[in-house]
């Protein structure tokens, strides 16, 4: 049988809306996943981080060497999605706004990944006194990465509900702040350490706080976006 015009013009418009479809679906099951590692790197972060304050060097180096294979996973997912994106000019309506999206987070895996490496190769000592708060940080770290993994879910499913989410990464971020407050008053009023040592701890200590400030950038941008899809 041979399709005259209308026919033919309808085959060929499910036979796009097919294939694009197809490469939409595969867009989002791309991003869920990325987001689902992001969650687990930083759960692995914060198990390098409790391994290297007990001296368990062996499970230090086993959550270090997640952190590398998610890290790179990531970096995977992430050009994945931009050639989909960008080679079928797909999701037209969100396009920018997931790709500044995918830009912004890409910046805490890569920071979780070079606090840990910065561990292990300057061997940092971290006095006693300073265990709890690196152990607070570091929870508020984790928890503002779910928080934001959430956000960035409910940007892309359901964006009435990212006020909610932002407000929760804007206190986890305050508290995050104080501790690291709390942990600088410490090191710098500590007369054992020497200067060095103060100085590379209160690093460390804006590293692992930057984690928070990160998150609560990238949600301050995701409450535009999500207004814009709104209107």
């Amino acid at each position: 049988m041979t399709f005259g015009p209308p026919e033919w013009d309808r085959a060929l418009r499910n036979f796009l809306k097919d294939l694009f479809g197809a490469k939409q679906r595969q867009i989002e099951a791309d991003l869920d996943e990325y987001l689902a590692n992001l969650d687990a790197i930083a759960l692995d972060m914060r198990e390098a981080i409790r391994a290297y304050l007990a001296k368990e060097e062996g499970e230090f180096l086993s959550a270090f060497e997640r952190i590398n294979k998610i890290e790179n996973r990531l970096d995977t997912l992430r050009r994945a999605i931009e050639e989909h994106i960008y080679g079928h000019r797909l999701l037209p309506d969100t396009r920018d706004d997931i790709l500044a999206l995918l830009e912004g987070l890409d910046k805490i895996p890569n920071r979780m990944q070079a606090i840990t490496r910065e561990m292990l190769l300057q061997r940092l000592r971290i006095p006693p006194n300073l265990h709890q708060s690196v152990t607070d940080l570091t929870d508020r770290g984790t928890r503002i990465v779910q928080v934001l993994t959430q956000t960035s879910r409910a940007f892309l499913n359901k964006p009435h509900l990212v006020r909610q989410s932002v407000q929760q990464l804007s206190q986890l971020e305050h508290e995050g702040d104080l501790v690291e407050h709390q942990a600088l008053k410490l090191i710098f009023g500590d007369g054992s350490l020497e200067l060095a040592e103060k100085l590379q701890l209160n690093h460390f200590f804006d590293r692992l706080g930057s984690i928070c400030d990160m998150a609560e950038d990238r949600g301050d941008e995701i409450m535009i976006w999500a207004l814009k899809r709104l209107l």
